[in-house]
């Protein structure tokens, strides 16, 4: 079987290349995101951790450098085989992309057809379709789940793209837990690779929005993320984040080997807010951009199964959170119960029925500590 450093991953026939698209427009507002290189981070650059702690805290995203590191470099490659695995996978007939639903039996892995899940609480219905690959599956903690043939075939490639986005992951853990002054390695075993966990690739193909002609129309409603760390790659604009203490949402322009990084929920409970979870949802993409199908490629940090989404002990959390008392004993959600209600509150005919369904499945959204950016 080949490996991510010699498979030749080659476009279907028809299939809309990922990599051919028009620049994206200088005349829209950006997000004022801060670029962290993570050769810095690698090399133990007190002011690179720095300013990493400084975007976890006031934007919860930011623009994470991958050049010039070994790490970086890997995952840039085993991302671009990615991006090819993900057009096979779209460009399949729908009947065999079906089989790969599991929403039926309560999972959130598998396959998610465009309106399947709402965007709202008046349920209006999304424009994305969906693969969530499961972590846990590919590395052999699991029982495999259905898939197609060429998800099968290239298990290695995936499995190779996990490992390197982890690689990176123990770096932007290890920094935070020394800026957070917190016990050696306190977020790192909370998120093992080899633990049964929520973690996953996410392959996503958003569809132009019934209404082409209107400016910022939605594809993916504002939400934060579930998890600990997501990190991103787009090639197309489209993505929006709100910016803290305001009701203005702004594009994340794509910076080519810059992988987008921002803090999910879990993040925000384990340090009692001191790091932020930002709201961010998805448009059409902006300038010449608009129309095209937009392709993204995430991997989703979540904590394994069994961590408790309570504040945890010592450094700046006991000194600077929010909510009860350093040392406190708090009661919290399992991760897992956490990510089930998230997931579920979403999709048409399992979690959502009626309006008022949508909002169980809230997160982090009304829990904002004032900054500034």
């Amino acid at each position: 079987m080949a490996t991510s450093t010699n498979l030749e991953f080659k476009p279907p026939s028809g299939a809309s290349s990922s990599f051919n698209i028009p620049p994206f427009p200088d005349n829209v507002r950006t997000a004022p995101l801060l670029t962290i290189c993570l050769k810095k981070l690698v090399e133990n650059d007190d002011g690179e951790r720095e300013r990493l702690f400084e975007a976890s805290k006031s934007l919860g995203f930011m623009y994470l450098d991958m050049r010039g590191c070994e790490a970086g470099e890997r995952l840039l490659r085993d991302a671009d085989n990615m991006f090819w695995l993900m057009d096979f996978f779209f460009d399949l007939p729908m009947e065999e992309k079906a089989k790969c639903d599991l929403s039926s039996q309560g999972s959130y892995f598998g396959y998610k057809g465009k309106g399947r899940e709402v965007m709202d609480d008046q349920g209006t219905k999304d424009y994305n379709e969906m693969y969530n690959i499961s972590k846990d599956d590919i590395l052999g903690l699991t029982t495999p789940l259905p898939a197609p043939d060429i998800i099968t075939y290239h298990r290695p490639a995936v499995a190779a793209y996990i490992s390197s986005n982890y690689a990176i992951l123990d770096t932007l853990f290890t920094s935070l837990n020394t800026s957070l002054r917190l016990p050696p390695a306190t977020l790192s075993s909370l998120h093992r690779k080899t633990e049964p966990s929520g973690c996953h690739t996410r392959f996503i193909r958003g569809h132009p929005s019934a209404s082409p002609q209107t400016t910022d129309q939605r594809t993916l409603g504002e939400h934060t993320d579930f998890g600990s760390l997501s990190i991103l790659f787009n090639r197309l604009g489209g993505l929006q984040v709100q910016l803290p203490d305001s009701d203005d949402w702004v594009y994340v322009r794509p910076v080519p080997g810059c992988a987008i990084v921002n803090l999910g929920d879990a993040m925000v409970r384990f340090t009692a807010e001191v790091l932020r979870s930002n709201l961010h949802r998805v448009v059409d993409p902006p300038g010449e951009q608009k129309g095209m199908m937009r392709q993204s490629l995430v991997f989703f940090c979540r904590p394994e199964h069994t961590a408790q989404l309570r504040r945890l002990k010592g450094g700046m959390v006991d000194e600077e959170g929010i909510g009860g008392e350093a040392g406190e004993e708090e009661v919290g959600v399992s991760s897992k119960e956490w990510l089930e209600r998230r997931h579920m509150s979403k999709k048409i005919g399992v979690g959502f029925h009626k309006p008022g369904d949508f909002a169980k499945g809230a997160g982090t959204e009304g829990s904002r500590r004032a900054v500034k950016v």
